[in-house]
């Protein structure tokens, strides 16, 4: 359906606050808090910004109350500040018309850097290293660590004595959290930033009915990693190889790098995989149902696909088949 045939949404409050609502209801949820930017992009981009950033100011207030008077934590607030900043950051990026791609990297980074900089600032002040913080947190959830402890107990998980061991050492787990924390921290980023701006923009015909938009969701599902990053990779491997002969150090780098490479040619690996799917004409839900599959259990097999369609081209294959035919 053309987009100049589509009608403009009602723009009601009525529909702004249930933007708010959802988005609020979706940062609580855990595992659909993915999608929480979603609903305030939509917000600031129908409504403008200032109502926009008035819905997010009020979706903070209330995820506060929710944080200081029922979780007791401050954990939710926290994260639906970052669920503001990316709402707020893709709808900028879609307003002003700027490549999705481009923007996206860009702002990532930039929140990425200024997070990782304010926490080592933060830090350096207490006069305290990232394991020493970690472990005084640990000892102040002490009382939810033994719930857990009872309640994996109970379970009679044959990997529970592992488990508990771990609970029983604060030091080791703070070890793990230094290690991986940095780069999953920047997987968590651009993964929501990559799912709000891909649902953002599959939505553009309701977004701009009447109005040409330059981008589409084909702009994400085209990403293509710079082939020179090939090189930072294979010296990432050889450092999370061999590096434990130098040194930490060198191996945290070397698993550091793969990973916060390994997330872009995830989404390489994706377009590939979805440019597959349409060839073999598999959509609807069962479509969904593959994806969601493949991204939660195999998704490292797509970022493989991602890193070597660097020399083979993936696509090429599909649409020469598709010509043949």
């Amino acid at each position: 359906m053309s987009a100049s045939v589509m009608q403009t949404p009602q723009l009601t409050t009525g529909r702004l606050l249930l933007l708010g609502v959802s988005s609020v209801i979706l940062c609580i949820s855990f595992i659909m808090s993915v999608f929480a930017p979603f609903p305030l992009a939509l917000a600031s981009i129908l409504y403008g910004r200032k109502k926009g950033f008035l819905v997010g100011v009020v979706g903070l207030v209330a995820t506060y109350l929710f944080a200081v008077m029922l979780y007791k934590d401050l954990t939710l607030f926290g994260f639906y500040l970052f669920v503001f900043l990316f709402g707020a950051g893709i709808s900028e990026i879609v307003r002003r018309g700027f490549s999705p791609v481009k923007g996206m990297v860009t702002f990532g980074l930039g929140i990425f850097l200024f997070t990782s900089a304010t926490s080592a600032y933060l830090l350096y002040s207490q006069n305290v290293t990232p394991k020493e913080f970690i472990i005084q947190q640990l000892e102040k959830s002490k009382d939810k660590l033994e719930d857990q402890k009872k309640a994996i107990e109970m379970s009679g998980d044959k990997d529970s004595i592992q488990v508990l061991q771990l609970l029983d050492r604060p030091d080791l787990i703070a070890d793990e959290l230094v290690d991986s924390f940095l780069s999953y921290f920047f997987i968590g980023v651009f993964l929501m930033l990559w799912f709000n701006m891909f649902l953002v923009l599959k939505s553009r015909r309701l977004l701009f009915s009447g109005n040409d938009y330059p981008h589409s969701e084909k702009d994400l599902l085209n990403f293509k990693v710079p082939f020179g990053f090939v090189v930072v990779l294979a010296l990432g491997l050889v450092l999370a190889v061999w590096g434990e002969q130098f040194g930490s150090p060198y191996e945290w780098v070397g698993n550091t790098v793969i990973r916060c490479l390994g997330i872009f040619y995830f989404f390489q690996g994706f377009g590939v995989f979805s440019d597959m799917l349409n060839f073999l004409g598999i959509f609807g839900f069962f479509r969904t149902l593959i994806v969601m599959i493949t991204i939660f259990v195999a998704n490292y097999l797509i970022a493989i696909a991602g890193l070597f369609d660097n020399w083979f081209d993936f696509r090429k294959y599909f649409i020469k088949r598709k010509t043949e035919d």
